[in-house]
């Protein structure tokens, strides 16, 4: 039987222990690579023939998600599964668009994640039931969002209102006046039906704007 190397990634030692030994008992898989942060998975990587990745999102210096779009940019052939307590909407929706080749909650069995390994390595995708709902929800999500539209100067400042800047330091970055900068702020709130600031960016994370 042909055998995958792989890389399990997470900051948690004992939880990148406990998922080893899972997988050790799989004749499919070969060497097992261990990494606590993205920017060590892109070293092995570079050492190792690896065809396989399971990757938690919550990491120091490369999350999980800047690790998919590396993998997926630069390493096509590679597969990688997501292993995360992070299952809500917004997660889960870009983790599928950007293209993860499978989606478990890290409190799925022993025997599912066995078995996303088992389909993934075979070339299908694998995403746990919890995850197609939560992805179904952040399709419903946006469909509501779908008809507000922003023009591109408005998503323009409200990507900078996101950043926290102030209407001055947006007046001086857009080399528009602060007056203009409190127009488009308001329109933003209008279309939004947002009552603060916080509320129109919590609309233009749920809408996918800032994907």
């Amino acid at each position: 039987m042909k055998k995958t190397n792989i890389i399990i990634a997470d900051d948690h030692l004992m939880f990148l222990e406990g998922i080893n030994t899972i997988l050790g008992d799989m004749p499919e898989i070969g060497e097992v690579h261990l990494a606590t942060e993205g920017k060590q998975v892109v070293r092995l990587l570079k050492q190792f023939k690896i065809g396989l990745i399971i990757s938690d999102i919550n990491m120091p210096k490369m999350d999980g998600i800047e690790l998919l779009t590396e993998i997926k940019k630069k390493h096509s052939t590679v597969k990688i599964i997501m292993l995360s307590m992070l299952d809500n909407h917004r997660t889960v929706h870009k983790v599928i668009q950007k293209g993860a080749d499978g989606f478990v909650p890290k409190f799925t069995s022993k025997e599912e994640l066995q078995k996303a390994v088992r389909t993934v390595l075979d070339g299908e995708q694998y995403f746990s039931e919890v995850i197609k709902q939560r992805y179904m929800e952040s399709i419903f999500e946006r469909k509501k969002y779908k008809n507000i539209e922003l023009s591109p100067r408005e998503k323009e400042v409200l990507s900078l209102l996101a950043d926290e800047l102030t209407s001055k330091e947006i007046s001086e970055k857009l080399f528009i006046s602060v007056n203009t900068v409190e127009t488009h702020r308001k329109n933003i709130l209008l279309k939004t039906a947002s009552k603060t600031t916080t509320g129109a960016v919590k609309y233009a994370i749920e809408s996918g704007l800032f994907d």
